[in-house]
């Protein structure tokens, strides 16, 4: 329910669904009774135009199932797809089967999509959600690769086609992805990530425009600096670039307060030393959540690119 009337009789409802796969606001009239349609929140996108999203499960190398969703191009049949791997930001979060503009987005140029529900994820139960507690880079990666392995098992995903994308906490898993397992990814896209988890955690504790993120918060989930070193380090793609196979493309906005923009600035400079291939973009006024729908546009426009380049 998006807003009522002040007698509670007539309703206004977003849906979302099969028949309106974009959203759609409808009225619902308790005095009739009576459910009408005011306009579809994106009416220039036909059903025709989506990606079809799937739900299913998979089980990671230590036996804990997986949720995943997979959004397969319009027109494009079933097997052999060129896969984009998104996992999302959070790494606290969810992703459902409803409308996601760039999952769709990535569908319609022709990629198919895999969203992995690692561990670390809400929405599945305060046990799955735990089992993230410092496991970056770890088993929560190992669930991204492991859904992976799965598509290309059963002939959905070509081996050769395949891309890891993600922000934020994504950004993170898609640097991950492209230096621990440099073999899986032909490239990979990190928007506003984290490349040194040893510098996070202190850049979140002592910069005052990360205080509100706590820094004690970070440090129950991710690490302590000290005590931890050891594995932060070990699981920061930053220090380990010289694995990196697959050319990489960093994107951060400069007014993110939320993902430091240096964790962007040292993962490219770290490549441009060993030689690798990465581009990094900048966006000038971008915050964490690409509210300017200017550089939420740049971002879009990068990919489609940087894709065609490396994943057609």
């Amino acid at each position: 329910i998006v807003s009522a009337s002040s007698d509670h009789k007539r309703y206004v409802a977003y849906v979302e669904g099969p028949q309106y796969p974009t959203g759609s606001y409808q009225l619902v009239d308790m005095t009739e009774p009576a459910i009408g349609e005011l306009g579809a929140r994106f009416p220039q996108i036909g059903a025709s135009d989506m990606g079809q999203v799937k739900a299913f499960t998979y089980k990671a190398r230590d036996g804990l199932v997986v949720p995943g969703y997979l959004t397969t191009p319009p027109g494009k049949g079933l097997k052999d797809l060129p896969l984009v791997v998104y996992p999302h930001g959070g790494p606290a979060l969810r992703d459902d089967a409803g409308f996601h503009p760039w999952v769709q987005f990535l569908a319609s140029r022709g990629y198919a999509v895999f969203q992995p529900q690692f561990r670390g994820s809400s929405g599945f139960g305060a046990r799955h959600e735990a089992a993230g507690r410092f496991k970056w880079g770890l088993e929560m990666q190992d669930d991204i690769t492991d859904g992976v392995k799965q598509l290309i098992a059963d002939g959905t995903a070509d081996p050769a086609r395949i891309c890891i994308f993600g922000w934020s906490y994504g950004g993170y898993a898609a640097m991950a992805g492209v230096t621990f397992m440099p073999d899986l990814y032909k490239c990979g896209v990190a928007g506003a990530g984290v490349s040194d988890l040893l510098l996070l955690v202190g850049d979140l504790k002592k910069e005052s425009r990360f205080q509100h993120l706590s820094g004690k918060t970070w440090t129950d989930v991710v690490g302590d600096p000290i005590a931890d070193r050891e594995r932060l380090i070990a699981t920061s793609p930053v220090k380990h670039v010289d694995r990196i196979k697959a050319p990489l493309l960093l994107i951060h906005g400069k007014d993110d307060t939320v993902v430091p923009f240096r964790q962007s600035e040292v993962m490219a400079g770290a490549m441009r030393s060993a030689g690798k291939q990465v581009e990094f973009v900048a966006l000038e006024g971008g915050d964490h959540w690409l509210n300017d729908a200017r550089t939420s546009r740049r971002v879009l426009r990068e990919l489609e690119r940087f894709l065609g380049l490396h994943l057609k």
